[in-house]
């Protein structure tokens, strides 16, 4: 999932109608966009990926984004390609995707007492829990879990689902246009600099 930044053609007949200013001004324009991307992947990792909208547990995705130039002009916001996420990344945008077992009928879906306080689970599967059973409840909900003891209440582990509707959070372009007026700022400053230099 990757956003591309890109200076349009105005700017480049400017810089070309400048002259030899012009590629002070190219340059300046070049660092203060780089500066300007890696302000945009900030904002996304800082106010998009955690909270509400995309619950962080383990920081893999927040740490494979990335604000880079790419070229003259051009900048790129995201998660490039061979850091490892590329199975969600599409979490970051406003895909839908309807998840369903790869072997058997039922997702496991780690619940209550199985979530750490990051929401990360501490049981992958039932067969790793000994002396667990299923219940069907009342609403034909399937469980997993555990007693302690004959008196004890039921420990439920897993919901058991035949499938799941997962929606992405539009994490990258929401975050990316929050930074815009950051992003313009950086330029601007870079540029000022640069004519005054």
């Amino acid at each position: 999932m990757l956003i591309t930044l890109q200076l349009g053609p105005e700017m480049q007949q400017t810089i070309k109608a400048l002259g030899d200013m012009g590629r002070s001004v190219a340059a300046a324009v070049d660092a203060g966009l780089k500066l300007g991307v890696e302000i945009a992947a900030g904002t996304v990792k800082k106010n998009f990926l955690s909270g509400q909208a995309l619950h962080r547990r383990t920081g893999n995705l927040a740490r494979s984004i990335y604000g880079v130039l790419t070229g003259p002009g051009e900048g790129m916001i995201g998660v490039p390609a061979g850091t490892g996420v590329e199975a969600y990344q599409w979490l970051l945008g406003d895909e839908q995707k309807t998840i369903t077992p790869t072997r058997g009928k039922f997702l496991a879906i780690p619940i209550g007492e199985n979530l750490t306080g990051a929401g990360v689970a501490r049981y992958t599967s039932p067969r790793q829990v000994e002396g667990g059973f299923f219940v069907k409840t009342k609403s034909g909900r399937l469980l997993f879990g555990y007693k302690n003891g004959k008196k004890g209440k039921f420990r439920p582990l897993f919901t058991l689902v035949t499938s799941v509707l997962v929606q992405g959070s539009g994490a990258l372009l929401d975050g990316v246009m929050e930074a815009i007026p950051d992003m313009t700022a950086a330029i601007q400053q870079s540029v000022d600099k640069a004519i005054e230099a």
